[in-house]
């Protein structure tokens, strides 16, 4: 390991465990944001930044946020996807009422790839089956610039290599090197910006994804704090979907019990 991811390692060992953030979770590419950010403030190096998150809270309320590495690609985790398709997503439709949509909610949607991967299923899956029933697909993420390139619907190669080539066939377009998808398919999704540290989440959810941040960068108090924020916003026997290297805790085994624990589907229980 170079020198420099080194010290990169010692600020994260300082700065992660008093604000009940999981500092080995926090990968190398988090590297150059801390970086862009300390040149933003005209500081000096790590540990001056360290400094100057004791001295502002503020600043220290968006560590998270900076902090947390975004991954993001169609399908991801493909057998989730399957089951999602084969199971969940049609009982669900034929047991919801038709006088509201069902209600799905993505947290840290990053660049749009997981709304649109439920927006794709219920096109092609659901609506063929159950003609009258409605979704309704909000996504939300600090990041501006990512919720501006998840409207455009536009994507690399590589973030679609686990979407079937029927669907890619069908629903995206060739352009400048990457692929458009279709405008009825980046209809189906809201996105808004959302600080889940500080902001309210909409309720009366019946399924949330929340893969690859609260429980995976979160701790102690913070993690159990963000987890009943969760569970308050789905409804009750509602699903919380995480990510498949993630798992509830003990403490949040009041909230939430598995549906499918290898597949990390869980059933909210408040």
């Amino acid at each position: 390991m170079a020198s420099r991811e080194l010290i990169f390692d010692e600020f994260l060992k300082r700065v992660c465990p008093p604000r009940e953030l999981n500092w080995r979770k926090y990968r190398r590419a988090s590297r150059r944001s801390v970086l862009s950010r300390i040149y933003q403030l005209g500081l000096r190096g790590f540990f001056e930044y360290a400094d100057y998150l004791d001295a502002n809270p503020l600043e220290a309320a968006f560590l998270p946020n900076l902090l947390k590495v975004t991954v993001s690609r169609f399908f991801r985790e493909t057998e989730l996807w399957d089951h999602l398709a084969a199971d969940i997503l049609p009982a669900m439709a034929a047991a919801h009422p038709a006088s509201r949509p069902l209600q799905v909610l993505h947290i840290g949607c990053c660049n749009g790839e997981e709304p649109y991967s439920v927006s794709l299923l219920w096109k092609n899956e659901i609506e063929p089956v159950f003609p009258g029933a409605r979704i309704s697909i909000t996504a939300m993420d600090i990041d501006q610039t990512c919720l501006d390139r998840a409207r455009q619907g536009w994507y690399p190669r590589k973030t679609l290599r686990e979407v079937p080539v029927e669907l890619q066939k069908k629903w995206f377009e060739p352009e400048d090197g990457g692929w458009r998808l279709d405008e009825e398919i980046r209809s189906m999704v809201n996105f808004t910006k959302l600080d889940l540290l500080k902001d309210h989440l909409p309720g009366q959810q019946d399924m949330v994804f929340c893969r690859y941040l609260v429980f995976t960068y979160f701790q102690g108090k913070r993690r159990r704090e963000m987890a009943r924020k969760i569970s308050e916003c789905i409804n009750p026997g509602g699903l919380l979907i995480l990510g498949r290297k993630e798992s509830i805790g003990s403490q949040e085994q009041d909230l939430f019990t598995a549906v499918h624990q290898n597949l990390k589907i869980y059933k909210n229980e408040r």
